[in-house]
């Protein structure tokens, strides 16, 4: 049988209330009280029940997570990120997937709201108005990861995706490509629309048109970005040059050039998104835009116990950096 905050406070000789403000770390108990309250507890090998301890103190020493896919690498060195600096200062986090999908979100925002959650970090798939953040916020401090949503009176800690992407994208028209494809995902994510903006706006700097059938839409996922990579590679003529906006997306852009019989960058230089491991591991080791995920995280982590240690003000907007790794898959266009 599970022992309870009863069986504490019996072998404590003190009233169950008293034990339970000295479990819970709220109220007033004296010293010598609590210090029976904690030798009963070990003693027992009592383990609180922290949804009740929520509900009755009002701090559960939760920060919940919401990122677009758990099964991304740049998520997980966010997420990292984020626990470091909130681990430090006695919180735990709780992680939660939308899988880049609004109801899912919205289903996972629900949860830890229910679950008495002292803050949300959330990585919001839709740049659009959200009524289920908008709700969140007032019922705790809201911070937004590496996208922003218009509108929503909230810090957001992101990079600056229009920089990176038109870095990529000089980088290629400097090598003489001027038929250079995008491989993309949806532009309701506000990262995704950033990025697109970023490629065109190199394009118009140099005087080249940013034609239609050079941008290819997908998903978030490896599959989607095999099929974009795949509409692009089937035009005449064919784009010399990629840029793909997402780690994702590069990965599924590889296989539809290995497919096609296609070399890098000997017949299609490519540029991709998210410095990864495997990124240098692969011949020849792939140009990126690198963005500092964990740093991300960190800075949401920062900003997210700066609210709830009672910070007022307008809400702030970080933008950090990204940097440009030249590497071997560009090429000079023949």
């Amino acid at each position: 049988m599970a022992v309870t905050i009863h069986d504490v406070a019996r072998l404590a000789r003190v009233s169950q209330a008293t034990a339970g403000r000295a479990l819970g770390g709220y109220g007033y108990v004296s010293a010598a009280a609590r210090a029976r309250v904690d030798a009963a507890a070990r003693t027992l090998g009592y383990v609180p029940n922290t949804v009740a301890r929520a509900l009755a103190s009002g701090v559960s020493g939760v920060i919940g997570l919401v990122v677009g896919d758990i099964e991304n690498p740049f998520f997980a060195a966010a997420a990292r990120g984020l626990s470091d600096i909130v681990e430090a200062r006695g919180y735990t986090v709780l992680l939660a997937n939308s899988d880049e999908d609004e109801a899912r979100e919205q289903a996972a925002v629900a949860t830890l709201r229910a679950r008495q959650v002292d803050g949300l970090v959330v990585t919001p798939h839709s740049s659009s108005a959200s009524p289920h953040l908008q709700a969140a916020l007032a019922a705790a401090p809201v911070v937004l990861l590496d996208r922003t949503v218009r509108g929503l009176a909230v810090d957001a800690v992101t990079v600056d995706n229009v920089a990176g992407a038109r870095a990529a994208t000089e980088h290629l028209l400097e090598h003489g490509h001027r038929r250079i494809g995008i491989v993309t995902d949806e532009p309701v994510i506000a990262s995704s629309a950033e990025r697109l903006k970023g490629y065109r706006s190199a394009l118009a700097a140099a005087g080249v048109a940013a034609a239609g059938e050079l941008i290819s839409v997908g998903g978030s996922s490896r599959a989607e970005g095999y099929r974009a990579a795949q509409a692009l590679l089937r035009l005449e003529p064919r784009p010399t040059a990629l840029f793909c906006s997402n780690n994702f997306m590069t990965v599924g852009t590889m296989h539809a050039l290995r497919d096609a019989g296609l070399r890098v960058p000997g017949d299609v230089s490519l540029v991709g998104f998210d410095d990864l491991e495997w990124t240098t591991l692969i011949d020849p080791p792939l140009t990126v835009v690198a963005q500092p995920a964990g740093e991300l995280g960190s800075e949401a982590g920062r900003r997210i116990l700066a609210r709830l240690d009672g910070a007022t003000g307008r809400p702030r907007r970080v933008r950090l950096d990204t940097e440009l790794i030249r590497r071997g898959s560009v090429a000079a266009l023949p």
